[in-house]
């Protein structure tokens, strides 16, 4: 393989690298894997023949080469899942590690063309290859369970300085090694400045690294504290609901005590008044019947406690519920998720001056669980992608504690709009 040879394919490997993350940490739209790499290995092979048909002078490479990956970003938009946010983030940071390939890859050339018979593009391309190899170790053993963890929790102020910093450190990645960490001004200077260039490399490498693992460590502990402040509620309206027991059972007793009281009442009481008596008593037991929606204690405690706040607030409430026992999902996990739709579709409503209700179907079937809430909004979604996100400033925990529970193989979450509900 002559040297032309050797510089085209250390060419490709450089576009691999920026493919890399992308193919290994989404899944494609359509068709498969295979005829995406195909698809951009003909964009490649466009982009080496126009700059060999036409000899692009190295002042408008750049933007030559700009083109060409603002094209492969359409690429990946167009065939591949996931908001556009995930794969800016994927593309930018395999434009970062694609570059600092090129700069450890032209040094460690340099340091080893005097002690090998191969030339030094040669070598250039065996490092290559060596590194591709290792960074899609990295990026399926490391990187892409923690950035698909990251996008998943992560609030709209979280996703602009997660972006922020392999986009700063890429320009100043690219702009260095053509001023000041210009490759043939370092070869040609003391060793001391190639070492600390490569220093300069590896400090962004470990910073990069450092930054993910800080994101991951922060939202891990966002939703322990979510979980426990899940947990905490449901203790909190179990311990209401075994009061509002005890005071029930209290009034039954009372109610039994006085029913002899009752009827004899009604025997010396005209037509009129034991109408208006019976009124009362039926009013008082539809009361007591309304407070018991089903056999699960911790979700009739839950619904029993949105139940009586729509009350206080003028919000219509209401629930069809069909649960067998033992449920499909576990009484904690069910509350959380039913606890935080629950909130807010009541926090939604607080917004809207009239024609307030929230409406809650559940429906236990072949080992599943089916959940609906409707409820009154003011017209106005905050969104990311195709996610419905917080509409609180501080981004709020109730839409960041579903997503992450509802993860598993067969699990699913959609929301639809129309009109005011």
């Amino acid at each position: 393989m002559n040297r032309e040879a050797a510089a085209v394919f250390l060419n490709l490997i450089e576009q691999i690298f920026r493919m890399t993350p992308v193919f290994l940490c989404l899944r494609p739209k359509m068709g498969r894997h295979e005829n995406i790499a195909a698809v951009s290995v003909y964009i490649w092979v466009i982009m080496i023949a126009a700059q060999s048909l036409f000899r692009i002078p190295e002042d408008s490479y750049v933007i030559f080469r700009g083109a060409f990956a603002a094209v492969f970003f359409v690429v990946l938009m167009i065939f591949f899942e996931g908001s556009l946010l995930l794969k800016f983030f994927l593309y930018i940071s395999a434009w970062l590690f694609a570059e600092l390939m090129t700069s450890l890859d032209a040094f460690l050339g340099w340091i080893l063309r005097r002690q090998s018979a191969l030339s030094y593009e040669h070598i250039c391309l065996i490092l290559a290859s060596v590194m591709l190899v290792v960074f899609a170790v990295f990026v399926r053993s490391w990187l892409k369970e923690r950035i698909l963890l990251l996008f998943d929790q992560m609030t709209p102020g979280d996703g602009a300085l997660i972006l922020a910093m392999p986009v700063l450190f890429l320009v100043m990645l690219f702009f260095g090694t053509r001023t000041i960490f210009n490759t043939g001004v370092l070869l040609a200077g003391p060793v001391s400045s190639v070492i600390f260039y490569l220093a300069f490399c590896l400090m962004m490498l470990i910073l990069y690294i450092l930054m993910i693992s800080d994101r991951v460590t922060l939202m891990s502990e966002r939703r322990s504290r979510a979980m426990l402040s899940a947990a905490r509620q449901v203790i909190e309206l179990k311990k209401e609901n075994y009061d509002r027991i005890q005071s029930y059972q209290k009034e039954i007793r009372l109610i039994r005590h006085d029913f002899r009281h009752h009827i004899h009442a009604l025997r010396h009481m005209s037509g009129a008044e034991r109408e208006e008596y019976l009124s009362k008593l039926q009013a008082e037991m539809d009361t007591s019947s309304e407070m018991f929606y089903c056999v699960n204690p911790a979700v009739n405690s839950l619904l029993q406690e949105y139940a009586a706040r729509s009350r206080s607030r003028d919000i219509r409430f209401e629930a069809q519920i069909a649960l067998t026992e033992p449920t499909p999902v576990d009484s904690l996990t069910l509350c959380v998720i039913l606890g935080n739709l629950l909130q807010n579709a009541w926090e939604a409503n607080l917004r809207c001056p009239s024609g307030r209700f929230i409406r809650v179907y559940m429906k236990s079937e072949d080992r599943a669980l089916r959940i609906m809430v409707e409820n009154r909004f003011d017209g106005h979604l905050k969104k990311s992608g195709d996610r419905l996100l917080s509409t609180r400033e501080d981004g709020g925990l109730g839409m960041f504690s579903i997503h992450r529970l509802l993860d598993a193989p067969g699990d699913d979450f959609d929301y639809f709009e129309s009109g005011d509900t």
